[in-house]
């Protein structure tokens, strides 16, 4: 193991680790939701929890393991805090999905709207997952509420609550009453509020970039055209001055030629 820290092994760990963990986050939504979806037998329940345990452990390995080849582990742990976090709040582990995220943005090659385009990620993952995660919150805080004075009655109307309420549309045909499901609302209100806002400034900036991007080629067009221009009168120039200079030295070689008639007495 020594040998591998040594040897770039964190990077290596960081590059062998980067999906599995992805693909861990999505489970473990799974694992969240599939209990509430429908009833499951005992089997399935003791499955789901074994699955749970098993997720958790992992994610607790990869932590463990990262703090072991990182040189510094201090920084390593004040920069990982959500890392941090999501093993010791278990509930927070679908946050692993901005893994995903982080190897979308790695893989954009062109430097123009990096910051742009990785804000609208995060942004959008951070979405994605409290919408999913408040969906099934919500659900299951509103089974106090009794039945009779409930709206959202289903897991498929706690998600439809939770994309019209993110999305800042907001029907009103079902809302959460109970006290948690109205404080969850909050902040997918919030959310939403981030969200439409970070995507109409990623609109705006394309669009910027896109005129920024066309007024620099008509200018090196521009440039170009001028360049080729100078360059065949630099041409031009250099012609004439050989063609004089050839004249001149005809003129004075000496060889008796005299076509103007230089010294000829009238």
């Amino acid at each position: 193991m020594r040998r591998f820290r040594e040897a770039d092994g964190y990077a290596r760990w960081l590059r062998w680790t980067e999906w599995p963990l992805v693909v861990l986050g999505l489970l473990f939504l799974a694992v969240l939701i599939l209990p509430l979806a429908e009833p499951l037998t005992e089997n399935e329940t003791v499955a789901l929890d074994v699955a749970n345990v098993v997720i958790w452990a992992l994610f607790v390995v990869d932590y463990l393991t990262r703090l072991y080849l990182v040189d510094d582990r201090r920084q390593f742990v004040r920069t990982h805090v959500l890392d941090l976090i999501v093993i010791v709040v278990p509930f927070l582990r679908p946050f692993r999905l901005l893994r995903l995220l982080a190897i979308l943005i790695s893989t954009t090659r062109r430097a123009g709207g990096l910051a742009v385009r990785q804000v609208t990620l995060y942004v959008i993952g951070v979405a994605v997952i409290l919408t999913s995660v408040g969906a099934v919150v919500v659900y299951d805080a509103e089974k106090s509420v009794p039945i009779e004075e409930r709206t959202i009655k289903t897991l498929g109307d706690a998600f439809w609550w939770a994309l019209v309420t993110v999305t800042t549309v907001g029907y009103g045909d079902v809302f959460p009453r109970s006290a948690t499901g109205r404080l969850y609302a909050v902040v997918l209100i919030i959310t939403g509020i981030a969200l439409i806002g970070t995507i109409t400034a990623a609109v705006a900036s394309w669009f910027v970039n896109l005129v920024r991007t066309a007024a620099t080629a008509e200018a090196d067009k521009a440039d170009a055209d001028n360049h080729a221009e100078l360059l065949a009168r630099i041409d031009s120039l250099t012609t004439s001055v050989a063609d004089l200079r050839d004249e001149v030295r005809s003129l004075t070689s000496g060889d008796g030629a005299n076509p103007r008639g230089v010294g000829d007495q009238p």
